[in-house]
């Protein structure tokens, strides 16, 4: 059966939370995420600081083509 998807992104109204869906029945890692603006992770001094919208942004900027060139073997624009 034929989806008329690759994937589904999700992201909440503020821009807080994203994840990313994939729909191939095939896929061996569905999801991706999720990336909360909340999450901790390490700046370049190597202190931990919150990620913020920016870092969900990011995500959301890079998540489909990221997933799909791993996984799926696709370079896409």
């Amino acid at each position: 059966m034929s989806v008329p998807f690759d994937g589904a992104l999700r992201v909440d109204l503020e821009g807080q939370r994203a994840r990313y869906e994939c729909l191939r029945p095939d896929c061996p890692n569905r999801v991706e995420g999720p990336v909360c603006a909340d999450d901790h992770v390490l700046d370049d001094d190597g202190e931990l600081v919150r990620g913020g919208v920016g870092r969900v942004a990011q995500f959301i900027e890079r998540v489909k083509n990221y997933h799909l060139t791993r996984y799926h073997g696709e370079i896409t624009q």
